[in-house]
């Protein structure tokens, strides 16, 4: 069956819409972090693990804002590969960030903090809202991104397994399997 132009035109539409909001908003946390962290993040390398970091936080907010609390089993498995390919910079982000001597840089996070789909969406959405705060100082928006990068980690944690098996049953996390 093939699809009508319009569908086509509205995916494309939507795709350019979703690539600037996350290209924005990524820049917006990015450049706010780089302005007030002075010599923090001064080797290319750095930079780069701030950036794929922020992007992929970015990333996974707005396919939290699209999709809500049923995602669609194919835009769950895109955004759980999308984090999963930023692991590494992750890690050395965390590592970068673990020299600071700011108490606000501290950063905890509740191992039993999600127990469901709807507690991460959640916790999630809060994360984000304490990053972009305008008031926001170097420390919280570094610990609110690496407090939102452990709950990426869970979400894919959780939902990876899913993917692999093709059975029907509806899992914990309300993953829309159609």
């Amino acid at each position: 069956m093939k699809k009508s132009p319009h569908i086509e035109v509205s995916r494309h539409e939507k795709f350019r819409e979703d690539a600037e909001y996350i290209q924005a908003t990524s820049k917006e946390i990015e450049n706010r972090i780089l302005t007030e962290s002075g010599d923090l993040f001064e080797s290319p390398r750095q930079k780069e693990e701030l950036h794929v970091t922020i992007r992929i936080a970015c990333e996974f907010h707005k396919f939290l804002l699209d999709f809500g609390d049923v995602p669609p089993r194919d835009e769950a498995e895109y955004v759980a590969n999308t984090i999963r390919s930023g692991i590494d910079w992750f890690m050395s982000l965390a590592s970068t960030c673990h020299y600071l001597d700011d108490e606000l840089a501290a950063w905890s996070y509740d191992r039993q903090a999600v127990s469901n789909f709807l507690d991460l969406l959640s916790a999630c959405m809060k994360q984000c809202e304490e990053l972009r705060a305008p008031s926001a100082s170097l420390g919280t928006m570094l610990a609110r991104l690496l407090a939102l990068t452990h709950l990426e980690l869970v979400f894919m944690a959780q939902t990876y397994p899913f993917f692999l098996h093709s059975y029907t049953k509806e899992d914990q996390w309300l993953i829309n399997r159609t």
